[in-house]
């Protein structure tokens, strides 16, 4: 692995405020592919976002439950940060949240590598990837 000269080039923290609308959170450095977020002043679900299965897609760290489909999240990954709607586990009106931000490979390539095909996004230099895949069984 690479040594990391600026390691703020492949994650970054920024904390912002909720505002349960659309808007754009900004200062990341780059545009991230996995977008972790979490109230600060509140007992909110964690939301967890990423480029490969899209903005769209939820996970939530601290649950047992399967993948949600949220339609106000994130709506785009973008060249600072990214945008999103109201969903209410990342943009509360008032509410502070921190957001944690990793920068994969961008567009996930297609591995047909053994006998499930998955996508990939990884970077090299920093050793973080995201795969998706789904099981047959």
């Amino acid at each position: 692995m690479a040594i990391i000269d600026k390691p703020s080039d492949y994650f970054n923290t920024v904390l912002y405020t909720g505002n349960s609308s659309t808007q754009s959170i900004t200062g990341v450095g780059f545009q991230p592919d996995w977008v972790w977020c979490k109230s600060r002043n509140g007992a909110d679900n964690h939301a967890i976002f990423d480029s490969v299965r899209g903005g769209q897609k939820q996970l939530r760290s601290n649950t047992t439950g399967a993948e949600l489909t949220r339609t106000n999240a994130i709506s785009s990954f973008d060249s600072d940060g990214w945008s999103m709607g109201s969903q209410p586990e990342m943009n509360s009106s008032g509410a502070t949240y921190a957001s944690w931000s990793w920068k994969a490979g961008g567009t996930a390539s297609s591995n047909t590598d053994g006998s499930i095909t998955s996508n990939v996004s990884a970077n090299t230099t920093s050793g973080f990837s995201i795969v998706s895949y789904t099981g047959t069984g």
